[in-house]
């Protein structure tokens, strides 16, 4: 199948590890220009960016911290004056809880105010900053794609993950809305929301592998969902084969809910 990703611009924040780094790669495959962003660790954004040239792409990697409230613009400036303009916005940065809900969940009513309202700003005011100054460039493109990546734990929900669950679940009613608004310019908007998955490496915790077995047991195919299949997913909605896709939640979960 012919995407027409070739040449394309495209920008994936967070795109140094884990689903960012298997859908910048994904799409250097499909000879894409590909901007993928990095908090902290330069070195692992360099090693994406020669695999997305290696893939066949071409690369160029910034530095980007949502909890920045004027990197946004800057990261927009920087993409469009690289690339001439933005064909396709990834928004798949995140800030993690800064304890692991997994084996030491925090309740919610224990949690400091401070550290709340910050996951809420970073995973949703940031998102929605990037959104708002990428549209000018996004809208302008000749049939402009934004993927917003979320989780699956907004459906299933987890203790310790309200504030993070909170601002995921933001991001679809601003994807529906804005899919309206941006649609007369050829403008599709959709999410991806990822379960668990098999080769997520650079989490902030490690997730005990009787979780893993217990995810994997509910699935219909007994596996769970790779980076790879979050990444193909991303990259089928950004494409121009992807015509009347939009406004929609794409689960990349196995089958669980």
């Amino acid at each position: 199948m012919e995407l027409g990703l070739r040449g394309r611009a495209v920008l994936v924040t967070g795109g140094s590890s884990n689903i960012g780094a298997a859908t910048a790669v994904a799409f250097g495959r499909e000879g894409a220009r590909v901007s993928l962003t990095y908090k902290n660790n330069k070195e692992a954004a360099e090693k994406i960016a020669a695999q997305v040239e290696q893939a066949g792409g071409q690369a160029h990697i910034l530095a980007f911290d949502l909890e920045d409230a004027q990197a946004p613009a800057r990261l927009i400036e920087e993409v469009t004056t690289r690339w001439g303009g933005l064909d396709v916005l990834v928004n798949n940065a995140v800030r993690w809880a800064d304890h692991n809900p997994v084996e030491g969940p925090r309740l919610f009513a224990d949690e400091p105010d401070d550290n709340w309202v910050t996951l809420i700003d970073a995973n949703l005011t940031a998102q929605l900053h990037v959104l708002r100054a990428a549209l000018p460039a996004v809208r302008a493109s000749d049939g402009g794609r934004i993927v917003n990546v979320s989780t699956s734990l907004v459906e299933r929900g987890m203790v310790g993950s309200v504030a993070y669950t909170a601002a995921k679940s933001g991001l679809y009613g601003a994807s529906r809305s804005l899919a309206w608004e941006v649609g007369d310019d050829g403008v599709l908007v959709n999410v991806v929301m990822p379960g668990w998955v098999i080769d997520g490496k650079d989490l902030p915790f490690e997730i005990p592998q009787d979780i893993m077995d217990e995810q994997t047991s509910r699935l219909p195919t007994r596996r769970l969902p790779s980076c790879q299949h979050v990444a193909d997913t991303v990259v089928f909605l950004s494409s121009q084969a992807n015509q009347s896709i939009t406004g929609e939640i794409v689960r990349v979960t196995g089958g669980t809910s």
